[in-house]
């Protein structure tokens, strides 16, 4: 259950929705967050079910190492494409602080991926952890448990090693915290 309530598509929607309705107020807040929310998670998870119901892909938590490179990639066009709209749009900086922050994330992740398999989950949730402590309010640092709470959900379901949830919950953290503090 830990591992579902906290997946990296829940946490993107929530972060950025979060963050936008900071940022901009309720009404350009939560346009921002959609626009945001649909390149960054909804229209790459849609993607992936696709892929899974056409048997390209085993499941929606991508355990097998080698399948991830492709809808990583899948999912850094679309969260060029969102950066887009949102400049557009002209969308607060904040909002694109955290966006650009989940496309570093991604980046590196993709780098980790080619040699080691890395916890996308781990990564989301540190990652999260950062950026609303960051851009909305330091105390959301106490929200650092759940990072551990998703990194023991992973390990205890055999999808990961320790090692993998502690390097994916690091480079999650760290990448928010320069990504957002360098472009607000």
């Amino acid at each position: 259950m830990v591992t579902e309530v906290f997946a990296p598509a829940v946490l993107v929607v929530l972060v950025t929705f979060v963050v936008a309705i900071h940022a901009a107020g309720w009404g350009r807040g939560f346009l921002f967050g959609f626009v945001a929310m649909f390149f960054a998670a909804g229209l790459p998870y849609a993607i992936l079910h696709l892929k899974i119901r056409r048997g390209v892909l085993g499941d929606r938590h991508i355990t097998r190492r080698e399948q991830r490179p492709v809808m990583m990639t899948i999912g850094l066009v679309s969260i060029a494409v969102g950066l887009l709209v949102l400049w557009m749009l002209d969308a607060p900086q904040p909002l694109f602080a955290v966006v650009w922050g989940i496309c570093a994330a991604v980046v590196v992740c993709l780098a980790v991926t080619m040699w080691r398999k890395i916890s996308i989950h781990t990564a989301c949730a540190g990652g999260a952890v950062a950026a609303l402590a960051v851009l909305v309010n330091v105390w959301l640092l106490l929200l650092a448990p759940m990072v551990a709470l998703v990194g023991w959900s992973r390990v205890v379901l055999g999808d990961h090693t320790r090692a993998q949830v502690v390097v994916g919950g690091a480079v999650g953290f760290a990448v928010a915290v320069l990504v957002t503090s360098a472009l607000i």
